[in-house]
């Protein structure tokens, strides 16, 4: 007997090993095509939440259908996502026509670092890691994606359509999938507890990055660093990636701040003044907002930021941690995954997933 219980257990591992191992790959060798269906998902959802807040409108729900409820919502995000396409290129643009005064900034401030090396020997030499420093080639790379993106722009234009087409049809779908009440209802609530975790997650770091990205946006007018549109909407967008991106967005528009007045302590000002509002807002104001629905291990946070960045870049950091809350969802509804489930959350306590049940 025991023969057969390792004998299927090393079956099953099998099996999961190339299960795993195949979607892995099929997450990579198919990126080009499954990256514009994600896209189009997460338009989609914010379409979604643009219409709630809509039917919340009493004159809007009086005398407006569903179908009109859900054009205005669709034109409300294209426009927000067109009008930040054209900010953003238009910022890169500039940085790229002001390139050279940028550089000339830059040869001032390596002698500046070349006389204090000079002076104090125990300095590391950074004038040749300062040098090689090509933010030319970083800041045609960003043009570059931003142009690939809005090349992509009509086939996630095409998906989105598509699945707003799709909701009509939804739930009738789910009735004819399952025969059984029961089933029919863990499928529902697994549904409904996905739909509620990602749209918590979504909404409150929606909230509190756009409170951030406007604070910073205030602190680098003050101190006159140019493009602080662009660096606003740049922390808005890494604020998504937890940990790592906070950081990053406090040090790139204090990196640039070298270029623009040739000086190190510009770089500090900015620094810490980004940094210590990306502290306060993602220490104190987002865990009051979001509480204690994601239930997250950090490791398995980090993990997946490793894992989902190495594979689809900052799009896959971005939904590295909805994706590690929707299996925990998964994972927690059947006994031979329900350990899956407590490896992943915080404090292995996942009571709250059955209490909600």
């Amino acid at each position: 007997m025991k023969a057969d219980l390792t004998k299927n257990n090393v079956q099953s591992a099998a099996y999961w090993t190339i299960i795993l191992t195949g979607a892995v790959v099929g997450l990579i060798y198919f990126r080009p095509f499954l990256e514009p269906i994600v896209l189009a998902l997460l338009v989609w959802y914010l379409i979604l939440t643009i219409r709630k807040y809509i039917a919340k409108v009493k004159f809007i729900r009086m005398y407006a259908p569903v179908w009109l409820q859900r054009v205005l919502a669709f034109g409300i995000a294209f426009s927000v996502i067109y009008g930040i396409y054209q900010i953003v290129s238009l910022n890169v643009s500039l940085i790229a026509v002001n390139a050279n005064r940028y550089d000339e900034n830059l040869r001032l401030f390596l002698l500046e670092v070349r006389s204090f090396t000079d002076r104090y020997s125990w300095v590391p030499n950074i004038e040749d890691a300062i040098r090689d420093f090509d933010y030319r080639s970083l800041v045609a790379g960003a043009f570059n994606s931003v142009s690939a993106l809005l090349g992509s722009i009509a086939l996630v234009l095409v998906y989105v359509i598509f699945f707003v087409i799709e909701e009509n049809y939804m739930g009738n779908k789910v009735y004819q999938m399952f025969k059984k009440d029961s089933n029919r209802d863990n499928f529902r609530f697994t549904i409904n507890r996905i739909s509620y975790s990602v749209n918590k997650y979504f909404t409150v770091k929606t909230e509190v990055s756009v409170l951030t990205a406007v604070v910073s946006y205030l602190l680098l007018l003050l101190l006159k660093v140019d493009f602080p549109v662009l660096w606003a909407f740049i922390i808005f967008v890494l604020n998504f990636i937890p940990y790592i991106g906070s950081l990053v967005a406090s040090l790139l528009p204090a990196i640039f701040a070298i270029f623009q007045f040739a000086s190190f302590w510009p770089f500090v000002y900015v620094f810490l003044l980004i940094e210590a509002v990306q502290i306060v807002v993602g220490n104190y104001i987002e865990p009051k907002r979001m509480g204690k629905t994601l239930n997250l291990s950090p490791l398995a946070v980090i993990m997946a930021l490793s894992f989902w960045g190495s594979i689809w870049g900052i799009l896959g950091m971005i939904l590295a941690v909805p994706i590690v809350s929707v299996i925990i969802i998964i994972c927690s509804q059947f006994p031979a995954t329900r350990g899956i489930a407590v490896l992943l959350t915080e404090r292995g306590n996942i009571g709250q997933l059955d209490h909600d049940r």
